[in-house]
């Protein structure tokens, strides 16, 4: 499949690999001014998309021979592996990336004479001779040491690397995040990121960004503009991951498998075992995350996400396609077991708020009044 393109504002394009629900996002960004013309490339596609890419930047800047920056936020090989033959193919290109990240890539056999560590910037910004400004932004951890945010002030555009990164959960096919795209986000972070406190120096780095970013352009999932930025980098601050995370959940982990199979038996019981076991694979379904939770024989016997997400995941596959009521009893099975066993109750079943006996209370006050 053909990589997916779409100009995000002027000038500035995304290139997306079409593998749902994991995608990665590559960016260019073409600045032309006073007769000079530069272009960038930042987080280039994996390997594997490799000659796609080439035509990508064929139709969108007559070829990759004219690129002149390359732009890589760390060191992971869905966006590196693609680096030699890029810059082969653009032999007056440089790589701009963190001493860090090229401790790595330089394995690759790169020409250190082309490349240029961020750190060698004065006050880390950049200001190329088409007269446009570049900040660095360093997010060590989040989630490798080197890792370094690029921002265009003028703007207001925010490319992140891995952080804020996701995979798909939303239900429309837009670029754009919703709020479903929280998910995806959370469980990515959850998977990758290794400590809460360096999660919230990177949110606190880019709080203090002025002007504040409008849009925030990660290397993998849905762009965040608008007021998910601030409702997403809120719930980031609070977010367990990383050891911390690992830690809190081994201590309940037991205790949240219990209730798991009771709910998976409650629902067994209820739609057949059938329905359940159809809805479990859906759940592992991705050739990305396999085994999101382990089961054997229809019984869970290992989660590999937080236990309170792996119970999202469950509420929300079980209940897509059902009645308000079906949903409902879902819902009631899911709080009641948890409540039993003193457990935390996931996001998706609070924030949905209003049940059908709420709605039935309210049309009995109505006649009643």
């Amino acid at each position: 499949m053909a990589l997916k393109v779409a100009e995000i504002i002027k000038d500035l394009y995304l290139i997306q690999t079409p593998e749902l629900p994991f995608v990665s996002n590559s960016y260019l960004l073409i600045l032309s001014n006073n007769g000079n013309k530069i272009n960038i490339l930042i987080d280039p596609s994996p390997l594997m998309y490799f000659n796609d890419l080439i035509l990508t930047l064929k139709d969108l800047i007559g070829g990759v021979e004219n690129l002149d920056i390359l732009y890589v936020n760390h060191q992971d090989p869905d966006v590196t592996s693609s680096l030699p033959g890029l810059m082969s193919l653009s032999p007056n290109s440089m790589l701009i990336t963190s001493e860090d990240t090229w401790r790595l890539v330089r394995s690759y056999g790169l020409d250190k004479e082309r490349y240029q560590a961020i750190e060698y910037f004065p006050n880390k910004k950049v200001i190329l001779r088409t007269g446009h400004a570049f900040q660095f932004v360093p997010t060590p951890f989040c989630h490798f040491r080197g890792a370094w945010m690029v921002y265009y002030p003028t703007k207001k555009v925010l490319f992140s690397g891995d952080l804020l990164g996701g995979i798909i959960t939303k239900k429309t096919e837009d670029i754009y995040a919703n709020k479903d795209s929280w998910d995806g986000i959370k469980i990515f972070h959850q998977i990758y990121i290794p400590s809460m406190e360096a999660l919230r120096l990177a949110v606190d780095r880019i709080g203090r960004l002025d002007p504040i970013p409008e849009i925030i352009l990660p290397q993998h999932g849905d762009i965040i503009k608008g007021d998910l930025i601030v409702e997403f980098l809120k719930k980031l601050n609070d977010l367990e991951v990383g050891l911390e995370h690992i830690l809190a959940q081994e201590k309940k982990e037991a205790t949240y498998l219990y209730a798991f199979n009771e709910i998976l038996q409650k629902e067994k019981e209820r739609f057949g075992e059938k329905y359940v076991m159809e809805r479990l694979e859906s759940i592992n379904s991705s050739p990305f995350f396999p085994e999101i939770v382990h089961f054997e024989n229809g019984v869970a016997l290992d989660f590999r996400i937080s236990p309170v997400s792996a119970i999202g995941l469950l509420y929300k596959s079980f209940t897509e396609d059902l009645s308000p009521w079906d949903r409902e009893s879902i819902k009631s099975d899911i709080v009641s077991v948890l409540l039993k066993y003193n457990l935390d109750l996931p996001d998706e079943v609070i924030e949905e708020r209003v049940s059908i006996w709420d709605n039935f209370r309210r049309i009995l006050r109505i006649f009643q009044r």
